[in-house]
């Protein structure tokens, strides 16, 4: 836990930054009384556009701006901000563009309405999303299944190739990059080539252990790869979900000694020697199992390995509310904790007339900030109205952050319809103001109406509270001396972001 202080400097001025913006500052005299708050609002409503499921005039809806003062009233609930004690550094929230997500988004938008859709997800009018999380070759959401060194026994990866990506994958990520220039891209796999494990097939099995350097050469060229294309990687994972092994698309077993192995006599040093600073991060699989990335690092560091792992990696595909990873930062407080990937579907976000899938959000986004993760990455960017293109079946009950009609599978026949769903507003709470390097800070939450806080490198604060119960709260927002009150209605989410320095 590190404890900010401020500066004589600070004390002396502040900025104010344009909401949503990454560089673009108006300098404006510090002071706690009276300084102006913003608040933006969305409310649940699960039978009004039920793909959707806010109000359509409460969608990250910006509303009347609040106060602070010195004497605010009464409220039903008081939360108060401690900007003075800090606890993880941000590195944002984002999103996979999958194969699937990437040719919905070439092919299947128009050149005007791709831009208005990339705006919306990266930009700084729109969530301003910050994370790309992109599958290493394919993932269940692919039109095809494969690797980037699919010629067999190719030991010396000669034909080693990323041309498969570079029709539409690679160049949806640079347009996403060329929105927001912050956008850190991380790498997983879901399988080493076929020929490199015991199964001989990309769907299940394990690598085999005399191709262990030549698979971390293989991330090695993938990283060169992406970076010679202007896309550097800042980390990769070693397997996603390494404890799954499907037998209808790419995966592979990896258990705790695996990747002990693989870091700390591979890849660890194959990187290292190469000059490449991409992160190395282990596990990328469920809450509950946290001893298995527990055990990598303890391994690798009585092994005196340890520099070469830099934390682990979450999914939320279980019981797990994410305080396994508080856990993990316990056990390794020098290593960081990301949370990789959570999808979305009928499972956890059903259209049946509830406000299930609004709570389920705002619940995880909330208790994942709180719990030590630096990221928020939710799985597609974009599926089609069928839950794909995917190796799984049609209506597999996946849903993207936004739908892009396909009828036609053509690649030549824009359709130009789009629904955004409530990730991308529900995320939008905190992707639109919490920018990369922000820290969260310290604030109490309760039972009925939570909350997590941050601030900004350039001294903004930001509030996302999330009212649970079914009737409105007044709340008060206590910061030093001032505070302001707000209603929050029921099913809510809101978000407060202000300048200055606390009195």
């Amino acid at each position: 836990m590190k404890i900010w202080k401020k500066s004589a400097l600070v004390l002396l001025s502040t900025f104010l930054v344009t909401v949503g913006s990454y560089g673009s500052y108006m300098p404006k005299t510090a002071h706690a009384a009276g300084e102006q708050v913003e608040v933006w609002i969305s409310t649940s409503d699960p039978n009004s556009e039920p793909a959707v499921g806010l109000r359509t005039d409460a969608r990250l809806t910006k509303i009347a701006s609040k106060n602070f003062s010195s004497n605010s009233g009464n409220a039903d609930v008081t939360i108060t901000v401690n900007e003075n004690k800090t606890y993880q550094q941000m590195d944002g929230f984002g999103v996979s563009l999958t194969d699937a997500s990437a040719w919905l988004m070439n092919y299947k938008l128009d050149n005007s309405k791709r831009a208005e859709v990339m705006e919306r997800l990266f930009g700084t009018t729109g969530i301003g999303l910050s994370l790309l999380r992109q599958p290493i070759g394919s993932s269940d959401f692919a039109w095809a299944a494969y690797t980037y060194a699919d010629t067999p026994n190719d030991t010396s990866l000669n034909q080693f190739t990323i041309d498969r990506d570079k029709a539409y994958i690679l160049p949806m990520v640079k347009a996403a990059i060329a929105k927001n220039p912050n956008i850190k891209v991380m790498g997983s796999p879901w399988s080493a080539p076929a020929w490199m494990k015991y199964s001989n097939n990309l769907n299940g099995g394990k690598l085999k252990a005399e191709h262990y350097g030549t698979y971390a050469n293989y991330f090695k060229k993938y990283i060169e790869a992406y970076q010679a294309e202007g896309v550097p990687i800042y980390a990769v994972t070693l397997q996603n979900e390494p404890m799954y092994e499907p037998s209808h698309y790419p995966s592979m077993g990896m258990n705790a000694q695996d990747q002990t192995g693989f870091i700390g006599d591979y890849l660890g040093p194959t990187l290292r020697n190469a000059g490449i600073n991409t992160k190395i991060i282990a596990f990328d699989h469920n809450f509950l199992d946290w001893n298995f990335p527990n055990q990598v690092i303890t391994n690798l560091k009585n092994a005196g390995k340890g520099s070469y792992v830099s934390g682990s990696a979450f999914h939320h595909y279980d019981s797990g509310d994410g305080s396994t990873m508080t856990s993990m930062h316990n056990s390794h407080p020098d290593k960081e904790i990301w949370f990789t990937e959570g999808g979305f579907g009928n499972w956890n976000d059903p259209q049946n007339g509830t406000s299930s899938g609004f709570d389920n959000m705002m619940n995880e986004f909330i208790n994942i900030t709180r719990n030590w993760s630096k990221s928020i990455i939710l799985w597609n960017a974009a599926l089609d109205q069928k839950d794909g293109p995917a190796l799984l079946s049609p209506n597999n009950t996946n849903k993207g952050m936004i739908t892009i009609r396909n009828s036609d599978n053509r690649n030549d026949a824009p359709e130009n319809n789009v629904t955004y769903h409530k990730q991308y507003y529900l995320l939008g709470h905190f992707s639109k103001f919490v920018v990369p390097n922000a820290y969260r800070i310290d604030s109490n939450t309760g039972s009925e109406v939570k909350n997590v806080a941050f601030r900004n490198p350039d001294g903004s604060k930001v509030v996302v509270a999330y009212n649970s119960s079914s009737s409105s709260k007044n709340v008060k927002i206590q910061w030093g001396s001032q505070s302001f009150v707000v209603t929050i209605p029921g099913k809510s989410a809101m978000t407060y972001k202000w300048n200055g320095n606390v009195s």
